[in-house]
Order: structure tokens, then sequence, then C-alpha cells
């Protein structure tokens, strides 16, 4: 008895045994499953895909937009006429005196589709003219110096002003005449179309700055420290600029106070300040400033808390460009953003002056 209970258990145990094999010799030997790892393609966006440089600041915008002439708008900026709309809006703005010292403003604007109120607009003076073919831009004024018509009409300029193309202007009741005078971005862009101008640069144009790496800012190792304030030299408004060095811009200031633009408030500021002295003389009229744009004169370009001297140049051409260099004849490199450009008499150069950091006195120690 005891031997059959005996011999039942070994089956059992046996039995037993050859399940666990068979178990552990199928699990071994069943055929993996397919375990490839799936990696991810790894791709790199373009960040500017479908844009390109403008021409104006450097930056990157719409390819379509980049290839658009801009318009180069003439600003009434005696006191006057303050406060402007829409020029914090600009990408270049040029400066220059006119008659009796008094400043007027050129703001060139890529796209200004959308402003319903630009100015006040006021007349034109044939260096501004000149300023404004160097931008293959659309020159809009109200108004000219007789010294300016003949240009004006020889069909070398395109122009929409108060012959050709008024309806792009109104008046407004706010202000009294001649500084009430505004355009409206979205009728300039009518008239454009309406007086058959081109809406592109041509294919050749390839702008009129040379701007730093998109990622790579120019800095000015020697030169002044501009680290605090700019003058530029003007005694009827006394513009200026206040450097903030955590956006590594200038903040502008005319009349003592800060400059606004009147529609939303901001303050203009710009990245680039280029000082270009000029030789002026008067026209018969005794009053009307006639200006050296060709030919060479010198300056300053202003970035980044530091101002360097430059030299400029424009050929024989009155509708070529003028060109900036440093001291070793090489073009200046601007950075990427807005630019103000200062077209300042020759003889008040001395009055351009750059404000920094005060450095620390140092103490003398007398040796023991």
């Amino acid at each position: 008895m005891k031997v059959k209970i005996i011999t039942a258990i070994i089956s059992v145990v046996l039995v037993a045994g050859a399940g666990t094999a068979a178990y552990f010799y199928i699990k071994q030997h069943k055929e993996p499953k397919n375990e490839t790892a799936t990696v991810a393609e790894s791709t790199t966006t373009d960040p500017y895909a479908g844009m390109a440089r403008s021409f104006l600041t450097g930056n990157y915008i719409k390819e379509a937009d980049a290839k658009r002439r801009p318009y180069a708008v003439m600003i009434n900026n005696i006191q006057d006429a303050i406060p402007q709309y829409s020029i914090s809006k600009a990408s270049i703005i040029y400066e220059s005196p006119v008659e009796g010292s008094i400043t007027r403003l050129m703001a060139l604007f890529e796209k200004p589709d959308k402003m319903k109120r630009i100015g006040s607009v006021r007349s034109c003076r044939i260096y501004f003219a000149y300023m404004s073919k160097e931008w293959d831009s659309i020159y809009c004024h109200f108004g000219q110096s007789k010294y300016a018509k003949k240009f004006l009409k020889s069909g070398k300029i395109d122009v929409i002003n108060s012959w050709k193309g008024q309806n792009a202007y109104y008046r407004t009741s706010d202000k009294p005449a001649p500084h009430n005078c505004y355009a409206d971005g979205k009728k300039l862009i009518k008239q454009r179309k309406k007086l058959k101008y081109r809406k592109n640069h041509k294919d050749d144009f390839s702008g009129v700055f040379k701007f730093a790496d998109i990622d790579k800012p120019f800095e000015i190792t020697d030169g002044e420290d501009a680290s605090k304030k700019v003058i530029v030299g003007y005694s009827y408004n006394n513009a200026m600029y206040k450097y903030n060095p955590d956006k590594k811009k200038y903040y502008r200031y005319q009349y003592g106070n800060k400059h606004i633009d009147a529609v939303n408030k901001k303050q203009l500021s710009c990245t680039n300040i280029v000082i270009q002295y000029v030789k002026t003389v008067l026209y018969p009229d005794g009053k009307s400033l006639k200006m050296t744009q060709k030919g060479d004169g010198k300056g300053w370009y202003v970035t980044r808390g530091k101002a360097m001297k430059i030299t400029w140049h424009k050929d024989k051409n009155k509708s070529g460009q003028t060109k900036y260099y440093d001291e070793n004849g090489e073009e200046i490199t601007l950075n990427n953003g807005k630019t103000f450009i200062q077209i300042v008499q020759k003889e008040d150069k001395k009055k351009t002056k750059f404000k920094g950091e005060k450095k620390p006195k140092q103490v003398e120690t007398k040796a023991n």
C-alpha cells in the first residue's frame, strides 16, 4: 500500500516538473515581438521661411512686404505741430534743418496701409526728395519749395502730393493751417495704384545699409562713450537721445520733452543714430537752404552705447546712394532695428555731444 502511495506521489511530481519545464522552454523559445524602436525624425524648421530681411531695418519681415517700395512722408516738426501721428511706426527717420534753423522730418514707412492719420504733413525741400530717391521710395509731401518743382515734375521721382494725389490727404479742425494736413495710409496706397507707380522694388535694388548678422550685433570697440546721452546739435528743438542699456535703444527727446507718437502714446526710439555733417548755403531768395549732398563728408555712427567717427560719400549722381564708412574706409555695419539719420550743418558740428558714465576719480595714496 505504501509503495503505491509513494509511486503516485512521484508520478505527480514528475508530471508537474515536466509541465513547468515545458512552460519555461516555450517561454524561452517563443518568437519575440517586433520591438524595433521608433525614432522620431528630428527636423529643423526654418524660423524665417517665407520671410526676407527688410532693406530699412535688417529685420526679417514677410517676403512680400520686403519687396514693397516704402513711402517717404514729409513730417512737420515745429512746436505748433506737436504731437505727431503714426511717426513711431517709421523704420527710418531723417531730420534736417530747413529755414530759420527749424527742422523737418522725413519718415520712411514700409507698410502704412492701416495708418489713418500720418503727420502732420508738410512741404518738400529738394534735398529731402533726393534722400527719398536713394531708397526707391514713393515721396509724399504737401506743397514744395520753388527750387524743388523742376525735379518733382521731371518724372525721375514718384510723388504723391498736392497736385498729384491730393486725395490721399485731409485737413483736421484741431489745429490751424498749415499744421493740420494729414495723410491716410490706405489712400496713399490707392493713389499709388491710380498713378501707376511700381508697387515693388526692381530686382537689382539692394538697399542702402549694410546690416549685422541677425544673431550677432555689431559692437563699437573704440570711440566715444554714448551710454547716457546723445545731443545732436540743433539749437531750435534741442533734439537729444537717452540710452536704455537694457533694451539697447536710444529714446528721443525734443523741445525739452519726450518725443511722443499721439496714436499709441509711445516715445520714439531707435537702435542706430547716424549724424551726417553737410555744407549749406542759401539760395538767391536769401532764406531757402541749399545743401551739398554729393562728394564726401564726416559724421558719427552711434549704437549700443558707443559712438564712432565715420565718413560719408555720395557720387556725382544726385539720385545715387549715400554710403557711410569707418575710419579704415570700410562700410559701416548697422545693427538691426530703426535708424535716425541726423543731417547737421557743418558749422554746428561742435554742438554734437556724447555723454557716458562718469569715470571715478583716482585717489593717490601716499606710500608710508
